[in-house]
């Protein structure tokens, strides 16, 4: 993304790379790293316990969001760095709004995985149910961070492209949690029926 905001031919290459489009892609980059060596390190101890955290037993279709919903943030930055489809939507303030949002939904994935990491750790912790930290709050907390990730994008690149992008986003997670919440049933009891009484799936109080 970062070799996408270049402009070769331009007095000043980097002109696209201010303190949101460089702030964002910071965070992002951060928020990848600590996924990467807390949940994915936990996760792909086994090739059974990465199918069950990436959720590829009960959930093999995501897959083929994944392949829209990628490419769809390249084009958002090349929008951004070379198309510039709707040229008002570029407005400090709402790029300030989108960063503000990039945060928030990198610290809710970094406080999410660093939970999930613990959970995956040995298979005495993924027998049990979660309930602590984020899951205190919500069902889904990063689900609600790959949301705000996706709601920001849009904004901090002024791109029309990124707003389909975040319905294609809502649509998979829409579709994942139909197919989870079941599947966690399965596995915990009543003990998920309690827990999913008291908590709500992604926004506390509203759903």
């Amino acid at each position: 993304m970062l070799a996408l905001l270049r402009q070769p031919a331009a007095t000043d290459p980097w002109a696209r790379l201010n303190v949101y489009t460089g702030g964002a892609l910071l965070v992002g980059g951060v928020a990848g790293i600590a996924q990467a060596v807390t949940f994915l390190r936990s996760a792909l101890r086994s090739p059974g316990i990465a199918g069950e955290a990436l959720g590829l037993t009960y959930d093999p279709a995501i897959v083929l969001f994944v392949f829209v919903l990628e490419p769809g943030k390249l084009a958002v930055v090349l929008d951004y760095a070379r198309w510039h489809l709707v040229p008002g939507l570029e407005q400090p303030a709402l790029q300030a709004i989108g960063l503000a949002i990039t945060v928030a939904g990198s610290a809710c994935l970094i406080w999410t995985d660093r939970w999930l990491a613990r959970h995956f750790t040995s298979d005495a912790a993924a027998a049990e149910l979660m309930t602590g930290g984020p899951y205190a709050f919500v069902r889904h907390p990063r689900y609600l961070s790959m949301l705000l990730l996706g709601l920001g994008f849009p904004l901090v690149f002024a791109s029309i492209l990124g707003w389909p992008l975040w319905v294609i986003l809502l649509i998979a997670i829409r579709h994942r949690i139909e197919r989870e919440e079941p599947h966690l049933h399965e596995l915990f009891g009543t003990a998920y029926e309690a827990y999913a009484r008291r908590t709500a799936r992604l926004l506390p109080g509203i759903y």
